[in-house]
């Protein structure tokens, strides 16, 4: 009988990380099979194993020994990233990892490198990859007729990660601020329509203003390699009375000129009818799509549609943006 999703013995490393939540929504929702799960805070650790009916642990290895499971969801403090990946690679088990995957280009080139050696298979949440609208707007434009993309992506305060993820405040520890956490995502799309695996880096400003040892607003530009410019806006800041972020992309073509922004998308094509869609914009809705899309991937032999090679060509541009805005 053919494995399915639902087959698949799954588990949870490193549950205090702020983006698991959105990722268990995907384990009622296609009735997926989670066997354990762990962090370093036991009861933290014990709150999501009750939740989701599953053993908790606070040590992963331990976890990877008793349980033994198919396929590993994989988080932690971004400095510890890239020794829980090479543990997971050389242990020979499928996983999924949150981004940045270590500080610095060179810690996921390492891990590649491990991979790569292995035949491992590894998927990183680029989530807007995953959605209906890339999708279609990508088959729609051709990349050589994009002039520019514009993102401006504020989420904040930084303050809310004193909670559960205080070593997101200091730097060495987490690799950067708002940039690094939430532009990363948006650098990652722009490669992904353009058909880029790098940029030039043209200007970087950070702004650190608070007692965190992070910057918590952020402006890039950057130029792909088809001439198209990017232009990148980051912050962690004071939430909206009714949204915690502010999203807005407007992307300029030889013809035509997109915007999304008020959970409405949009296309103003030259010669053609406006046309205006419901959208949100609120990326939480893409990661249990990217759970199912990952699990189904793996299951088919297929590589993951946002993995490795495609996190290095990100992180590579990120440390030059980084260093600009220092």
């Amino acid at each position: 009988m053919k494995q399915t999703i639902q087959d698949l013995k799954l588990a949870f490393i490193g549950v205090s990380h702020w983006h698991v939540p959105l990722y268990l929504r995907a384990i009622s929702s296609d009735n997926l099979n989670v066997v354990a799960v762990s962090d370093p805070n036991l009861t933290l650790a014990q709150r999501t194993a009750t939740l989701v009916g599953c053993h908790a642990y606070s040590d992963a290895k331990i976890l990877l020994d008793r349980e033994k499971p198919d396929f590993v969801f994989a988080f932690a403090p971004h400095h510890e990233m890239p020794t829980l990946a090479l543990e997971l690679i050389d242990r020979g088990i499928p996983f999924a990892i949150e981004k940045p995957l270590g500080l610095n280009s060179q810690d996921v080139e390492q891990v590649m490198v491990a991979a790569r050696e292995k035949n491992s298979f590894c998927a990183i949440p680029f989530i807007w990859r995953y959605s209906d609208l890339m999708q279609a707007f990508k088959a729609k434009v051709s990349p050589e007729d994009i002039i520019h993309l514009s993102f401006k992506f504020v989420a904040g305060p930084p303050s809310r990660y004193l909670a559960t993820s205080p070593w997101m405040l200091r730097t060495a520890l987490a690799g950067g601020g708002c940039m690094t956490n939430l532009g990363i995502h948006f650098l990652d799309m722009a490669m992904y329509l353009t058909d880029c695996s790098d940029a030039q880096v043209l200007a970087s400003s950070y702004h650190r203003h608070t007692d965190y040892d992070i910057e918590c607003y952020a402006t890039s530009l950057l130029r792909m390699k088809t001439g198209t410019t990017l232009l990148l806006e980051t912050g962690y800041a004071y939430p909206m009375e009714v949204s915690q972020r502010d999203n807005r992309w407007n992307v300029v073509t030889k013809n035509g000129y997109y915007t999304l922004e008020g959970d409405y998308f949009e296309e103003r094509v030259y010669g053609e009818k406006t046309i205006r869609r419901v959208m949100s914009t609120d990326s939480d809705v893409y990661y249990p799509v990217f759970v199912r899309e990952t699990l189904r991937q793996y299951l088919a032999g297929e590589l993951p549609q946002s993995g490795l090679p495609e996190i290095l060509a990100v992180r590579r541009v990120l440390d030059e943006m980084n260093r600009q805005g220092t």
